[in-house]
């Protein structure tokens, strides 16, 4: 997709609308109508990919208007099923020629002869629910698809001219068939209803026996298991809610809300998946990082403290050991547990104390806090250095690909930018638990640290122009353009370094780096610039995967920095094109892991990413409604950056046990109702038209509404005056006007890295790195 076809797309899907948009304060459209506008529609004929996830260790994979293509029901136990054909009599529905809705849980076919097919995936449940139906009274047939290898290994079930159930054993395991109706089993397995009908139901369930898939099968079939499904994804969507005045981003929002919630897996113990298809696992760095997308700002707390809990378990204690302390990098089925991540757990304990400030569970802190204790116990025996600055190897960052296990691809080490922030917040945070735990000789060793850290950081990065992207080995700066220097601002709790250093990090990183799609790995004017991530001709793959691509997940920290200085309104544009590429490029409602850094646009990578949609449903959240609770602070904090494309927005804003905040906002206007059982202070740091922020406090009663306004730039509650204090400068000076990076054209020969065969793999291999 070119960029203006995109921004063609954008305009029509925006001028459609849908019916979302325009919900009262706090409320939540009827499961109908929120479903009406959630539905991705496609034309015959335009095959799309779509995905629907169990939420135990499976997902359907299968393409629109077609029935050969996509994985079918993939779990670890086997993959047995691919698709589904249905009938009215005798006649096979053609798929390939129907209108085709993809919906969360899965799909809904409209045939030209009145017919419909749904399949719902239904969650926490090996199983699948098919249905026929018609306009009137007919003979309905369902067909399962069994995968090719799995054929060989079938044993049909006994022949009985009626019945309502049916299990197929295959070499490794079972499928239980069952229906709301008697049924006759046909040649090819085609189940056909025994009498005419106007909808045929069949749930196929998977378990190691035949009875145990039969047992789950006739549970799941007492009820509706597709209203049942789609009532347990509406409850999950709206436990959080957000609609504005555009209908399309409302629509981009619910879709990548249903996305993360698809990668919540129980397979190794509550985690969270990275990625569709080659990611099945929990990864330490991943699953932090999506986290507050996936779980916090939906009101998913239970399902976030299981997470960190279940991480927790997994801690190295082995004294000794170099990796002591760490979580692991990944949690896998297939491979042994691995350490080798200098970010998951500084991820980890700010994930623990974001959790905490979200919900007020102090008593978890008590457990983060044994985790804490042999972590930095570890981590300063291990890679501290005498700057008290973290180091690592150069591919234990998150751009860790190595040419065949080996050599670095873009060597990061020993102390890579992004790594201080996190380690400066790691040490705060961990004071803080410290001191909860009563373990105040901790917590001031950790704080000690913190504050040395981020003077010597400073001095070591920074030369009052440019912000290092690591420091080499031999002290000096590596000076590469690339998005992590960005994470100074996004990640820590205060300060890490002065706002104005942050402003200045920001029009640098934007200035060159920001393309309307995304924020590229490296600026397109570096010599080690690679323009197309999978480009055989001249490179393998992972020579661009971090030195160029485009990673849909930095696009989450580039809004955080674009809001807080006041420029929300090239954040919004980035975030309408964001919201296109959910709705229409590469996998319908979801996001890939990468796109290539230069036009045309094509997704690659993984599929469907984790981190890319949970960071998408973050910013709207915690960036332009600028919602971050503080329970142990008693304080809900808002430092909001409304785009000004936003006339009104309604938001449902959950936070500590089973409260919530209802914003009704309508031009500058913020109307608030809190639901809960106490008293909540609200701390509001509001934008200025110089793009400065102000700070009032104020407190919220429960059950009752108050008015915050701006009448002439002056705050008012209930329109009297509040007193204001400085909460941000302005640096809309030092930052100019930004704009997007005009792509450069592809032309081979204008990129070094395209002057021959594997010319980046070369420089590595013959030590010329730099």
């Amino acid at each position: 997709m070119t960029l203006k076809a995109l921004a063609l797309t954008l305009a029509l899907a925006a001028a459609l609308g849908c019916a979302s948009a325009g919900a009262q304060a706090g409320s939540v459209p009827p499961i109908d109508t929120f479903f009406a506008g959630m539905a991705i529609t496609v034309k015959p004929g335009q095959q799309q990919r779509f995905v629907a996830g169990d939420n135990l260790d499976g997902y359907f994979d299968a393409f629109t208007q077609s029935y050969d293509r996509g994985a079918g029901y993939v779990m670890r136990k086997g993959t047995w099923l691919r698709t589904y054909v249905s009938y009215v009599g005798l006649q096979a529905n053609d798929r390939t020629r129907s209108q085709e809705s993809v919906y969360p849980w899965g799909h809904r076919v409209a045939y030209r002869n009145g017919a419909t097919e749904e399949l719902a995936v239904l969650s926490h449940h090996h199983a699948l629910a098919l249905r026929v139906s018609a306009r009137k009274d007919a003979s309905l047939a369902l067909q399962p698809v069994l995968t090719d290898a799995t054929l060989p290994g079938v044993r049909l079930p006994s022949e009985r001219p009626e019945r309502k159930e049916a299990a197929i054993t295959f070499a490794n395991g079972a499928m239980a068939l069952v229906s709301d109706q008697p049924f006759e089993v046909e040649e090819g397995l085609l189940l056909r209803a025994a009498a005419p009908t106007r909808a045929f139901t069949v749930i196929a369930a998977f378990a190691p026996t035949a009875e145990e898939a039969l047992q789950e099968a006739r549970a799941l079939m007492q009820g509706d298991p597709i209203a049942a499904e789609r009532e347990k994804v509406y409850a999950d969507l709206t436990r959080s809610y957000l609609a504005t005045s555009d209908a399309t981003y409302n629509k981009a929002l619910n879709w990548a809300k249903a996305a993360s919630r698809a990668f919540e897996v129980e397979e190794f113990g509550q985690g969270i998946w990275a990625g569709l298809p080659w990611f099945r696992d929990n990864w330490g760095r991943d699953t932090f990082i999506a986290l507050p997308g996936t779980l916090l700002v939906s009101g998913k707390f239970d399902a976030a403290k299981a997470v960190l809990a279940n991480f927790a378990r997994y801690q190295n204690l082995v004294e000794g050991d170099r990796n002591y302390g760490r979580i692991p990098n990944r949690v896998s089925a297939d491979t042994a547990i691995i350490y080798n991540t200098v970010d998951g757990t500084p991820w980890m304990l700010r994930e623990a104390v974001e959790y905490i400030r979200y919900t007020g569970d102090q008593q978890f802190a008590a457990e983060m806090y044994k985790l804490a204790v042999p972590y930095f116990k570890g981590a300063m025996a291990n890679f501290m250095d005498a700057q008290k600055l973290l180091t690592h190897d150069d591919a234990d960052t998150w751009m860790d690909a190595r040419i065949e296990g080996n050599l670095p691809w873009s060597a990061r080490g020993p102390r890579a930018v992004e790594i201080q922030a996190l380690w400066y917040t790691a040490l705060q945070d961990g004071a803080w638990l410290a001191r909860q735990a009563g373990d105040e000789a901790h917590a001031r060793e950790w704080e000690d640290t913190a504050t040395q850290v981020r003077a010597n950081f400073l001095k070591l990065f920074w030369d009052g122009q440019a912000m290092a992207d690591r420091l080499r080995a031999d002290g000096s700066r590596d000076l590469k353009l690339r998005p992590n220097q960005l994470m100074l601002i996004s990640i820590p709790n205060d300060d890490f370094v002065p706002p104005e250093v942050q402003a200045r990090i920001t029009k640098n990183a934007v200035s060159g780096l920001l393309y309307p799609y995304g924020i590229a790995s490296l600026s397109q004017d570096d010599p080690y610039f690679h323009p197309r991530h999978e480009n055989p001709s001249f490179h393998h793959k992972d020579a661009a995967y971090h030195n160029g691509t485009v990673w849909d997940w930095n696009a989450g920290f580039t809004v955080t920095a674009l809001d807080k200085f006041g420029y929300q309104d090239l954040a919004w544009k980035l975030t309408q094109n964001l919201g296109t590429q959910i709705l229409t490029l590469g996998t319908l409602g979801n996001m890939s892991e990468l796109l290539d850094a230069l036009p045309p646009l094509k997704p690659s990578g993984t599929f469907a990413q984790s981190w890319s949609v949970a960071e998408y449903a973050r910013n709207a959240y915690q960036d332009y409604v600028g919602f971050r609770p503080d329970l142990p602070a008693n304080t809900l904090r808002f430092a909001p950056a409304v785009p000004a494309q936003w006339k009104t927005f309604t938001a449902l804003l959950p936070f500590g046990q089973g409260e919530d905040v209802a914003i009704d906002y309508a031009r500058g206007q913020w109307r608030m109702t809190l639901h809960g059982s106490a008293a909540r202070q609200v701390q509001f740091d509001y934008l200025n038209a110089d793009k400065s922020r102000s700070r009032v406090t104020f407190e919220l009663a429960p059950g009752k509404s108050a008015m915050f306004a701006l009448k002439k730039g002056k705050p008012q509650l209930d329109g009297k005056p509040l007193d204001a204090q400085p909460a941000l400068p302005s640096f809309a000076s030092e930052i100019g006007t930004l704009r997007f990076v005009t792509p450069k054209a592809y032309r081979p020969a204008d990129f070094p890295m395209l002057k021959g065969r594997d010319v980046l793999k070369g420089i590595i291999e013959r030590n010329e790195f730099r």
